[in-house]
């Protein structure tokens, strides 16, 4: 935290100008109240009754600003300081949501239509109105976005098909380490403290590492009040489906540039309800008591703080984060199901055995530095992930041991710092260089094995630049290195005469030094074919070293009822991908499409190996192997507005994944599937009531009948949904409320990707949900 405080005095001693200007419609009419937002400053000011902007004391440098005003498309303008500016700014008018804000990577500062691939960008307004029990099943609204489900508190984001250590979440700038290899283990991200999420589909492994083969959910921090204010707000929501109550607090503000942010987030669920009283498993008809499965319910408490300073020379804060979960797992998907395990235990809302307890604890330091009229940008953090499966031992065959109930025990610490130095060569052309570096220590405990102890070292580098041909045309290529030192520590696992004594020893997995390094690149270009339409290509090559679970895993994984074996003599993957976009915007009409294709050399995947297992509720053995595969498909999007009020919207996604050389399909692979919803909103309706909505929607899941070996085949199925909110005054505080409905025909369907789909669990019923949100804002009085 040193440069947090010495940073600004290092590079105080230069001259200040200002920035001012007008913004305007096309009909040359001035927008009061029209706010402007510098990015690399994270400050923002609204412009007066006479539609004027205005900063002072802004350094000598390269700067772009985003523009945003209600009804009309968002501006992003590129700019140099050197001496005072004037700039005025023509806003085009639109009704279409998507064109409101900013479709940006920021990590690059490259906007949409610099951009080789195509981004989706979400904000607070759309997680509130789509908002799941977890952050992964929200995404789920965004074609080409599914998620792997245990219940309703634990998931993990699913991209073109591709999940666990090939998708990367990054939060503020540092990417999310918490076991994600296990296809039970959910995503330690507390939704409610999101502002807005920049979702990029497909390799993005040039600048976030190898882990990004699939493609990356990018959590920005949020934007700071103006200077001198404050804002605050509490969220309440509840939920019939699991009899979820929850709460969110949140204050911010901005004295003088001293920032700060806090929240704290509770929520408290219940066994959920499922349309079916029984399901079938290995041929034994099992019961379902009340329609409720047993001990899914859970305990979630989140707390966030953020402190910093925003400065003409930059901005750079300090973000603290707990996250803590206690979630039941179904009695009969930890271990063999047998009937009387499922026995209703009188309370819904108790956690009994077996259950999961995790806890992610993050520091996080942001600071964005200007250094010689460029930009420095530096993010770093330490990240502590504490995973605890909870089990009766001898329900899986062991005696009393000195872990008692404690089935697994991995702690996980990680330490990662990024560097990136933004240079703007000439009005045309940009390079951005990055150099990053990662340590991990993970350590294992409870009576069984799954994992071993190990530590990692990573260091990479690469450079990135782009191009603007002309106004229409834009090119960008980067080159990165990546090397990963990987050293696993040899198991003994002791057998005991009883809870003390140990008898003997047997090895599970034995000591392994592996090193990895390789190169990822590529490049693209976008082109506007006409003022409407617009084409975009990218070609890459990425690889990703094999994780820890892929070498070494040699035991019982219950959530994914089978004895996983990984193999130390694995390689790298490497895959080729190819993107291509196109997109037309006219007036109220808006359409992108959206295809790709990969091909994969050396693709790792978990295989049955013809084996039983000789550990207790074992079942087959499956091993880890490597293949040759293609991942291809694509997503599309449509939208348009009948008029300002009323719009209509169809999105649809399709993958098809495939080994190559055994001649089946790649597991974990969704179906297509296709969404078509109309919206009618008001900006108001009177003096009380405004930003009206109502929404329905309808989503068709195909069968998926292309599965992997022993993977169940899943059938169709469509699901209605709707959803409704207004923003109400009383005097002069506003309240808003969300009224939203799933599934709203009770539905009884299976979701391909639960992990619950291979015992034929259906997935829940019908679920009503509230939210309200209460907002506060004020000044700060100066002293």
């Amino acid at each position: 935290m040193s440069f947090f405080y010495v940073a600004p005095f290092a590079l105080s001693a230069q001259a200040f100008y200002s920035l001012k200007g007008t913004i305007r419609n096309t009909e040359n009419v001035l927008l009061p109240g029209a706010t402007v937002f510098i990015h690399e400053l994270n400050i923002g000011t609204t412009t007066d009754i006479s539609g004027n902007y205005q900063f002072l004391k802004i350094k000598p440098g390269s700067y772009h600003m985003h523009v945003y005003y209600t009804g009309y498309e968002t501006a992003v303008w590129t700019f140099k300081i050197s001496g005072n500016e004037n700039i005025d700014i023509i806003l085009k008018s639109t009704s279409l949501e998507l064109k409101a804000f900013v479709i940006e990577e920021s990590t690059l500062n490259i906007d949409d239509q610099e951009r080789s691939m195509s981004v989706e960008v979400i904000n607070r307004e759309f997680i509130q109105k789509n908002a799941g029990t977890s952050f992964a099943q929200t995404l789920e609204k965004i074609p080409g976005i599914n998620s792997i489900n245990l219940g309703t508190g634990i998931s993990k984001p699913v991209i073109r098909g591709m999940a666990f250590n090939r998708v990367a979440v990054a939060e503020n700038g540092i990417k999310q380490e918490g076991q994600q290899w296990g296809a039970d283990h959910g995503l330690e991200i507390d939704q409610h403290n999101i502002d807005r999420v920049e979702i990029l589909k497909g390799p993005a492994s040039l600048i976030y590492g190898s882990d990004a083969m699939g493609g990356v959910i990018n959590i920005r921090p949020a934007i700071v009040p103006h200077e001198n204010t404050f804002t605050s707000s509490l969220l309440l929501k509840g939920a019939s489906n699991n009899d979820l109550i929850g709460t969110s607090a949140m204050v911010e503000g901005n004295r003088k540039g001293n920032i700060f942010r806090f929240r704290l987030t509770h929520q408290n669920y219940a066994d959920y309800k499922i349309p079916a009283d029984s399901f079938v498993y290995n041929n034994f008809l099992l019961p379902i008591e009340g329609k409720r499965l047993k001990n899914t319910a859970g305990v979630e408490n989140n707390f966030s703080s953020t402190i910093g300073l925003q400065r003409n020379w930059g901005h750079s804060t300090v973000t603290f984060s707990a996250f803590d979960q206690h979630a039941g797992l179904f009695p009969g998907a930890h271990g063999t199901p047998r009937a009387f395990k499922l026995a209703h235990d009188g309370d819904y809302r108790n956690i009994e055995l077996p259950a999961q307890k995790t806890k992610h604890f993050k520091v996080i330091s942001n600071s964005n530095l200007l250094v010689f009229k460029n930009w420095l940008t530096i993010d770093m953090g330490y990240q502590q992930n504490h995973r605890q499966e909870l089990s009766v031992p001898f329900a899986h065959g062991k005696g009393p041991t000195p872990n008692g109930d404690v089935e697994l025990d991995l702690l996980l610490q990680t330490y990662t710092a990024n560097v990136r130095y933004q240079v703007e060569k000439s009005e045309k052309s940009n390079f951005v260089f990055g150099l990053s570096g990662n340590f991990q220590q993970n350590n294992r405990g409870g009576f069984q094995f799954l994992i071993p102890d190990y530590t990692s070292k990573n260091i990479a580098g690469f450079v990135f630049q782009k191009f603007r041909m002309n106004k229409d045309l834009f090119f960008n290529a980067g080159l990165r290195y990546d090397q990963t030192v990987l050293q696993i520590y040899e198991y003994l696992e002791p057998v005991y005469e009883d809870s003390v004594s140990i008898r003997s020893y047997v090895r599970r997995n034995s000591n392994i030094n592996r090193n990895f390094g390789n190169f990822s690149g590529g490049i693209g270009l976008s082109y506007n074919l006409t003022e409407f339409w617009n084409f975009k290509l990218n070609v890459g090559s990425s690889f990703r070293s094999p994780t820890t679970n892929e070498l070494a895993s040699n035991g019982i994984h219950h959530g994914a009822f089978r004895h996983e074996m990984g193999d130390s003599s694995l390689g790298s993957e490497r895959g080729y991908q190819l993107d291509l976009g196109l997109s037309h915007h006219k007036g109220d009409f808006f359409f992108a499409l959206t295809p790709f294709f990969y091909y994969f050399d050396n693709y790792i995947f978990l295989t049955p190996s013809g084996r039983f297992s000789t550990l207790p509720e074992g079942g087959q053995t499956y091993v880890f192997r490597q293949t040759k595969a293609i991942t291809t498909g694509g997503e599309f999007k449509a939208d348009y507005h009948l008029n300002k009020a009323m719009h209509l919207g169809l999105t649809g996604e399709y993958v098809m994944a495939h080994d190559i050389l055994l001649h089946f399909p790649l597991p974990f692979t969704p179906p297509f599937s296709v969404e078509i919803e109309g919206e009618y909103e008001l900006e108001t309706i009177n003096s009380k009531f405004r930003n009206t909505f109502f929404n329905i929607n309808a989503k068709a899941f195909a069968a998926q009948n292309q599965t992997a070996r022993n993977e169940l085949k899943t059938p169709g199925y469509v699901l209605l949904n709707g959803s409704m909110g207004t923003s109400i005054d009383f005097k002069k505080q506003k309240i808003q409320f969300i009224f939203s409905v799933n599934n709203l025909s009770n539905k009884k369907y299976f979701n391909h990707l639960s992990r619950y789909r291979i015992l034929n669990i259906p997935e829940p019923g019908r679920n009503f949900r509230i939210t309200v949100v209460i907002p506060f804002e004020g000044k700060i009085k100066k002293k």
